[in-house]
């Protein structure tokens, strides 16, 4: 099985932990403009590695909005960053922020945009309200991560083309379970979000096959079709970026 994590904070392994990931296909997202180009570095280290370029909303709240600029010149003087990630809105965990998740995110969504790029997005308790953007901006390519929002918003975010990822928590957190289960292959991606510790679990790449398997016996398919599922989406999300690697 060939594995394809679309959403991992590669920057935050070591470098002996990278290597051992090398015969997986990562997208690296980024949490700040300092780890965008460490980001940058380890896909110019590795051909494996997609980059994708950020401010997570976690990290928005002690972000100069000046730093905006400096992504608007990067953006503009590389063409070999094809994604943007992570970014989005989070209504949980920073909510004293959200006004200003907002001008960022918006911010992306215009380069996303401007640039023809896909959007790696975190949306935690702010499903629609990232969907409902994603659509405003006329984003063509989005991914929702860790999608754990309401089932009944599965069936826009197929329509959209749009992809949400299946997680190694599915093995502990039910509402994920649920809402991959619920989810049509057709918008399935596989992630690690590695190396994120949840509930006591540093999550890798290396997790993401025993996902497949457990998810594939949930949805009463083989392993092999959603894996070969999972990856057809991939190259649809990722086939430009492949192409620039």
């Amino acid at each position: 099985m060939k594995i394809y994590d679309a959403h991992c904070h590669l920057h935050e392994f070591s470098l002996d932990e990278v290597e051992k990931f090398k015969d997986y296909v990562i997208v690296a997202v980024s949490d700040d403009y300092e780890s965008s180009l460490k980001t940058l570095e380890l896909a110019e280290k590795f051909s494996n590695v997609i980059p994708c370029v950020g401010v997570h909303p976690w990290q928005v709240g002690s972000s100069d909005a000046t730093v905006l600029e400096e992504f608007k010149l990067l953006l503009r003087d590389r063409d070999d960053i094809r994604c943007l990630g992570e970014i989005g809105l989070d209504k949980r965990f920073y909510v004293e922020s959200y006004g200003k998740q907002l001008e960022f995110f918006k911010f992306f969504l215009n380069m996303a945009r401007e640039y023809d790029l896909v959007v790696n997005a975190h949306a935690l308790d702010a499903w629609k309200e990232v969907f409902d953007l994603l659509l405003k901006y006329e984003v063509n390519i989005a991914l929702l991560h860790w999608y754990t929002g309401p089932l009944d918003l599965l069936e826009e975010i197929e329509e959209a083309g749009f992809y949400v990822t299946v997680n190694p928590s599915i093995s502990i957190q039910p509402k994920h379970l649920e809402a991959v289960v619920e989810a049509d292959v057709k918008c399935l991606l596989s992630e690690s979000d590695g190396p994120y510790v949840y509930r006591g679990r540093r999550l890798s790449p290396d997790m993401i096959a025993d996902a497949i398997r457990l998810l594939a016996e949930h949805k009463a398919i083989s392993v092999e079709e959603l894996a070969l599922s999972i990856e057809a989406n991939f190259y649809k999300a990722f086939g430009k970026a492949l192409r620039r690697s």
